[in-house]
């Protein structure tokens, strides 16, 4: 028998294996995949969060330069995670499924760019309360640019974990890891 430790070879003295086993080894296929669709997602991000920043710093207000460059992100990941972390199930067009994922962005950014917009508020007050916008604007930055990135920082985790759950419900039918 092999090292107890070990996920995949726990079994009880009979060679069944032992309760929870099995849920450890899904847990570990989905962390797994979950790290691959983090790493691709964080190219995205950077492409959202480029696009959002540039045109934060054009004048547009966050709430658009938010929902703009998070659609430039989501697309990204949509080809290269459906492509590399998911299975596709059954013979669904790739069309089909983007719109269906779009939708799902289309209320996920609105969220998403509404409680950042509200965080960057929140934010700028707070930064005009300690006297901090002269500092941002000698560094070359429009104090808003500074709030609007700072709040996409604090709302991108919920943002990731509920693309990841939603891509593998949109993509795959259900099956153990």
């Amino acid at each position: 028998m092999k090292d107890a430790g070990s996920a995949s070879t726990v079994v009880e003295r009979d060679g069944k294996q032992k309760s929870g086993s099995s849920s450890l080894n899904r847990y570990n296929a989905i962390a797994k995949r979950f790290s691959g669709f983090a790493l691709i997602s964080g190219i995205g991000w950077c492409l959202d969060f480029l696009t959002m920043a540039t045109l934060t710093q054009s004048g547009l207000p966050v709430f658009w330069a938010n929902f703009i460059g998070a659609f430039c992100g989501v697309t990204f990941v949509f080809f290269v995670a459906g492509k590399h972390i998911f299975e596709k199930a059954g013979n669904r067009s790739t069309t089909v499924l983007l719109a269906l994922y779009w939708i799902w962005q289309l209320v996920a950014v609105t969220a998403a760019s509404a409680l950042t917009a509200g965080l960057s508020w929140a934010l700028m007050s707070l930064l005009v309360t300690v006297d901090g916008t002269a500092f941002v604007a000698g560094l070359g930055l429009k104090p808003v640019t500074l709030c609007g990135v700072t709040a996409k920082m604090l709302v991108t985790p919920f943002t990731l974990v509920a693309n990841f759950f939603f891509m593998r419900f949109l993509l795959e039918h259900r099956k153990s890891d």
